[in-house]
This record gives structure tokens, C-alpha cells and sequence, in this order.
């Protein structure tokens, strides 16, 4: 790797982004951008959504990896491939005329500032554990990476948790559960029930888990309230299955595993293009 990015092993986001906790808090932030309606005739509008679902998810964490992880040649070729999607993403409203966008600013940022808040969340729940310190800190790091995915403007970038838990409340009356979002999110809200019985017990408590993350809101939006008791346990339960994916392996060997994936990934060949 010809440097060490836009973080280094020093940054509190290689800790973070390394451990298989933001995993799922990356899934919870995918609910919480779900809800934002205006952001979903877009992508309705715009994408085949239900089709190639692992293959988008594959190339969302290819994407991370590699402005997290990679250098800066990599992420900014990440970025730039990114920012033209969005660019491209439009759709007009066949009643109003409107023009939608993609990369609208306000939106870049509620997917970037929930991901953040979803990650923190998943930190707390499941590990690894970070002072109110660190926490702030990761926050103003991924400050690069909202400048990277083209927001200009840092005032839709909070700098501590107080302010992130802020805009993420104060955003919340804007939120609906339109019916691409419906469709987007159902197999979290209602998982598969068949085949092995570990690995259903595991799967399920894994997506409850991911939904415990959620704020009492967006719960409620996606038609989840009424089983707190279920998502306390799974939780929990989550969290010891996270804690046996981390057994034996250093946060320094997580990180190590992470970067060897970013060598391999598609993004080379943009840097040779």
C-alpha cells in the first residue's frame, strides 16, 4: 500500500470499522436511510433495487473498506466513482415536475451522519467499547469521509455525540415508511425461518440485534414496536456472538485482514485506468 490512507492505525476508525460490530451497524443505518422518503423516490425511480441485493451490499463494503483502509489514490477513486452514480441518480416527479437528486447535499448527509450514529450505537451494544472521548473523535474523523462522498457544507456535519444524537432526533418528523422502503427492509423485519436450526437461532437474534440499534421512532415507523423484551435479548445475544467472532484476534489482526481485502479490490483497476 503506497500510504496509509486518509486515517492510519493511530485513527479511532480503523479500531472501529476493523471489528465486525459496524458491520451491524452499517445494516441498521440502511433502515434509518430507508426512512428517508424523499431519498427513496430516487432510488425507486432510479434502480432496480430488488435485484442484485448481495451484489450492491458487496460493493457498499468494498466502498468503506477502501476509503477507510486503502490509500488515498484508492479512496479518492472510490469517492469519484461513488459521486458520479449519485450524479447520475435523477428522477422527475410525473405530477409536479420536480427534479430529484441523488446527491443532494441534505441527503449525502443524513446516509453519512447515520451511519456514524448507527455504528457509535453498535460500538455501545455489541463492542468494541469507546470513551466519550474517542467517540467524538471518530466522529470528527469521518468528517473525511463525508467530504470524500461530495458534502461540501460541515455545518450538516455534527462534531460530538450530543450533536449527533441531536440531529438524528430532530430529523426524525420528516421520516415515513413508503412502500420501496417497505419493500427494502422486509427481510430484516421479517427473516427467513427456515433451514438449520443454529443457524436460524443465530441469524434472527443477529437482525434483532441490528433492530435494537434503532431509535423508539424508526421502530415504530417500520412496525416493530411492541418487542422491546425480544430486541433487549437479542441484543445480548448478539453481542456474545459478536465477542466469539473477535475471539482469538487482535484489533491490530482485524485491522491486518481488512487492509489485505482493500489490495484485492476493483478499485486497482480504476487507479490503472
Amino acid at each position: 500500500m503506497a500510504d496509509k490512507g486518509y486515517y492510519g492505525a493511530d485513527s479511532v476508525s480503523w479500531k472501529v470499522f476493523a471489528d465486525p460490530s459496524a458491520k451491524l451497524g452499517g445494516a441498521a443505518s440502511l433502515l434509518m436511510q430507508a426512512l428517508n422518503p424523499m431519498m427513496m423516490r430516487v432510488f425507486n425511480g432510479t434502480s432496480r433495487y430488488t435485484e442484485d441485493e448481495e451484489g450492491r451490499a458487496e460493493r457498499t463494503d468494498q466502498y468503506i473498506d477502501t476509503t477507510i483502509f486503502g490509500d488515498k489514490t484508492h479512496a479518492d477513486a472510490a469517492a469519484q466513482s461513488v459521486k458520479r452514480m449519485h450524479a447520475a441518480a435523477k428522477w422527475t416527479d410525473p405530477r409536479t415536475g420536480e427534479v430529484l437528486r441523488a446527491d443532494t447535499p441534505e441527503w449525502l448527509a443524513w446516509t453519512h451522519n447515520t451511519v456514524v450514529w448507527c455504528i457509535l450505537r453498535a460500538c455501545e451494544s455489541f463492542g468494541p467499547d469507546l470513551t466519550g472521548e474517542e467517540q467524538n473523535q471518530f466522529i470528527t474523523e469521518q468528517h473525511r469521509a463525508a467530504k470524500l462522498a461530495g458534502i461540501e457544507n460541515e455545518e450538516l456535519l455534527p462534531n460530538t455525540r450530543e450533536e449527533l444524537d441531536k440531529y438524528i432526533f430532530d430529523n426524525r418528523d420528516w421520516m415515513a415508511l413508503t412502500l420501496p422502503a417497505a419493500e427494502v427492509t422486509r427481510q430484516l423485519r421479517k427473516p427467513t425461518l427456515t433451514g438449520n436450526p443454529i443457524n436460524i437461532w443465530i441469524g434472527v437474534n443477529v437482525q434483532d440485534g441490528i433492530l435494537s440499534l434503532l431509535p423508539d421512532w424508526a421502530l415504530l415507523l417500520l412496525g416493530i414496536e411492541g418487542r422491546p423484551m425480544n430486541l433487549t435479548a437479542a441484543a445480548k445475544a448478539t453481542r456474545n456472538i459478536m465477542n466469539q467472532a473477535r475471539k482469538n484476534k487482535s484489533t491490530e489482526q482485524l485491522i491486518d485482514e481488512v487492509t489485505s481485502r482493500v489490495e484485492m479490490h476493483p478499485y486497482r483497476k480504476v487507479r490503472r485506468m
